[in-house]
């Protein structure tokens, strides 16, 4: 289960408290776009008054997976997303499901990374808002620090637990090919301590633990 004795990001919702209250009723996921529709609809459980925006386009150039927004304020959170997984057949409560193996772990961590790159732009220009980037995956390989203790060319968008972002993130000079459509390097204004949550354990298998990383984004005041 998700702990709840975290400091609740700046904004209108704690997240660990919807991710704790979301895990009584749903421990996994059919896809990112079920993960995100049963997030919003749990913040919106938890707090009726929040207006709720799937999908948005609030700028130029610029896609959020949601919006919550205070309609009595100009307060408002930008959230974003991901559900990386691995592959995992079977049923919970009598639901059946088939998850992908969506691999690429390097390419899916850089997304997580330029997601924190994003919404820190787009808050930082918002007086009221923040931001939260939240990633849930069934493969541990996200969570965990490789124990190798080789440089490698992904070293600067590894989630492990403990793990610190800051500054510019760039691949390693011998990338080569992989990072197709994601050469570009991302820099952070903040500095975040990477640390997960259980969500769910669905089964004793490698792939039957879900956990969530939270990243709290403050904005302009």
């Amino acid at each position: 289960m998700i702990a709840t004795d975290h400091t609740p990001s700046e904004g209108l919702i704690d997240p660990y408290a919807v991710l704790a209250s979301l895990a009584e009723r749903r421990a996994v996921f059919h896809s990112e776009a079920d993960f995100q529709f049963a997030f919003a609809w749990e913040a919106k459980t938890l707090n009726p008054g929040l207006e709720v925006r799937l999908e948005t386009h609030p700028e130029p150039g610029v896609r959020l997976d949601l919006e919550l927004i205070d309609p009595d304020s100009p307060r408002g959170l930008a959230v974003e997303l991901k559900y990386m997984t691995r592959l995992w057949a079977g049923a919970h409560r009598g639901e059946s499901f088939a998850l992908k193996n969506h691999g690429a772990s390097d390419l899916r961590a850089y997304d997580v990374v330029k997601d924190i790159a994003r919404v820190e732009r787009f808050v930082g220009e918002r007086s009221g808002w923040a931001g939260l980037v939240i990633a849930m995956t069934n493969e541990a390989a996200y969570w965990r620090a490789s124990t190798h203790g080789r440089i490698t060319n992904a070293d600067a968008f590894r989630l492990f637990e403990g793990n610190v972002l800051a500054g510019e993130r760039r691949w390693g000079p011998n990338t080569g090919g992989t990072s197709r459509g994601r050469e570009t390097p991302l820099t952070l204004r903040g500095t975040y301590e990477l640390r997960w949550s259980d969500f769910s354990r669905v089964d004793s298998s490698p792939a039957g633990t879900f956990r969530a990383l939270v990243v709290p984004i403050g904005g302009a005041t």
